[in-house]
């Protein structure tokens, strides 16, 4: 057996943990269910900074995911436009200032994209608060 093969004990033990969740029928149950962290400062660092769009509106964004310890990551998502002028302005003030506390500087906002995309391996301190429904993640240089 080379390195790209699974061991037949391990699948058998895959198979088992998979029969557990209640196989097909239930897996879907599974797929949302991550551990949200509790509010609090992590010490980590950026593993990656990508530009994509929203699933949920199709509208630009960033998405940094900062590593931690114990192999947990935490994604930050940094939204470039809104449904109208006034939320798309907003959504930029908030991404571009975020960007300059990481030490990303420019003239334009094509500029503050460009230099995110350079983050990787960046010390950060992500800093959680939840307030009612929502979560604000703030980072900071470490």
């Amino acid at each position: 057996m080379n390195n790209n093969e699974i061991s037949t004990e391990d699948l058998n033990e895959l198979d088992s943990i998979f029969k557990d969740m209640g196989g097909v029928d239930n897996v879907e149950s599974y797929a949302n269910s991550f551990e949200e962290l509790p509010d609090g400062t992590y010490l980590g660092e950026i593993d990656t900074v990508s530009t994509k769009n929203s699933k949920k509106t199709g509208r630009p964004m960033l998405e940094i995911v900062v590593a931690l310890e114990d192999n947990k990551k935490e994604y930050v998502y940094l939204m470039l436009a809104g449904e109208n002028l006034k939320k798309t302005q907003t959504a930029v003030a908030r991404a571009v200032t975020q960007l300059k506390k990481l030490g990303v500087a420019g003239t334009q906002l094509s500029d503050f994209i460009m230099g995110a995309l350079s983050l990787n391996g960046t010390r950060v301190n992500l800093k959680i608060e939840t307030n009612g429904s929502f979560r604000n993640k703030d980072l900071t240089l470490a």
